[in-house]
């Protein structure tokens, strides 16, 4: 028997909080797997009474042979408290499911600490192989097993849509400083919390959803992922990010059957290239003329691949691959 053990976070209409759900949702359909919610509690004093005590009874009540955290998780005492427990009253394999990196994503924070983290678990499954070579590089020993994408559970039905060159992009407005830059023939409908005071004319704000209720207002042809505050390149934090994570909102996008306007130095370009389904630009003062390039015939085309991933996101591909892979070892 196996565990997903899953911290319950309680920011709402949160990317993370859906990703979290969708591994869980997943994972349960697998033969001899659960999942163990436990709760971030609301105060330090909470957490100190209450997390350990807590751990210790889902434990006892849910013995397996293995357990995978989804990490990070948002409180350090807690995440200490998981790890502490199941080596001390288990001899049960413990291992991430990674779906950030603090130490990578944000340099400022303490490296060196969180590779000692993961060289104490027993496996990782980590985004995609630039994750792991990077990972490798700064010491990572543990063994480490490459998710792909986010699977996406999208009930949504799939739109059938023409070519007329729109494009979507949701996510945290208030770290997408280039879309005050931008300057496209093009539209571009944006959605999420914190937008800015200011945009382009072709720039359209279409309000804030939930991640299950974001797909049944896309309607654009493309999906961006961009990040940092360029329009030449995806620089700063968040932009260079991009050369080793999966952004979840390609999940949304391919799983609503929308095809990838991605940077070409990003880690998930090589899987948007190789399948077919969407644009791999180094910068985006090009996209209007790659937008007015493309036929309706092409875009299709582009559009059924991207339906194709899709449609294994949607039935949990690739994180039941991850997990059986883990039983291997």
């Amino acid at each position: 028997m196996q565990y997903i053990i899953t911290t319950v976070d309680p920011v709402k209409n949160s990317g993370g909080n859906k990703a979290k759900k969708d591994i869980d949702h997943f994972a349960s359909q697998l033969e001899n797997t659960g999942v163990i919610h436990l709760p971030i509690y609301a105060t330090r004093a909470q957490r100190f009474l209450f997390t350990r005590l807590n751990v210790l009874k889902q434990i006892k009540n849910n013995p397996a042979e293995r357990y995978i955290l989804q990490y990070p998780v948002p409180i350090p005492f807690v995440l200490r408290q998981i790890v502490s427990i199941i080596r001390k009253y288990t001899n049960a394999e413990l291992d991430f499911i990674i779906h950030d990196l603090p130490g990578l994503q944000f340099p400022e924070r303490d490296r060196n600490a969180e590779i000692t983290l993961l060289n104490s678990v027993d496996n990782l499954i980590v985004h995609n192989p630039a994750m792991k070579s990077w990972l490798i590089k700064n010491n990572v020993k543990t063994n480490m097993i490459c998710l792909g994408l986010f699977d996406y559970d999208n009930p949504t039905p799939m739109k059938v849509t023409s070519y007329n060159s729109t494009i979507c992009f949701p996510g945290n407005l208030a770290k997408s400083i280039f879309l005050t830059k931008v300057s496209f023939k093009h539209q571009i409908d944006i959605y999420g919390p914190n937008k800015l005071k200011n945009y382009p004319k072709c720039v359209k704000y279409l309000g804030q959803y939930t991640p299950e209720e974001l797909p049944k207002h896309l309607n654009e042809n493309f999906g961006l992922i961009w990040d940092g505050d360029s329009i030449e390149t995806c620089s700063g934090t968040f932009g260079k990010y991009l050369k080793y994570n999966n952004p979840h909102k390609a999940s949304l996008y391919l799983s609503s059957g929308i095809p990838v306007i991605i940077w070409s130095e990003a880690a998930l370009a090589s899987l948007i290239k190789e399948n077919r389904a969407g644009i791999c630009i180094d910068s985006l003062k090009d996209l209007d003329k790659i937008l007015s390039s493309i036929t309706n015939k092409e875009y299709q085309i582009m559009k059924k691949n991207a339906e194709k991933l899709g449609q294994k996101l949607r039935n949990g591909y690739y994180i039941k691959r991850a997990l059986t892979e883990l039983t291997k070892n």
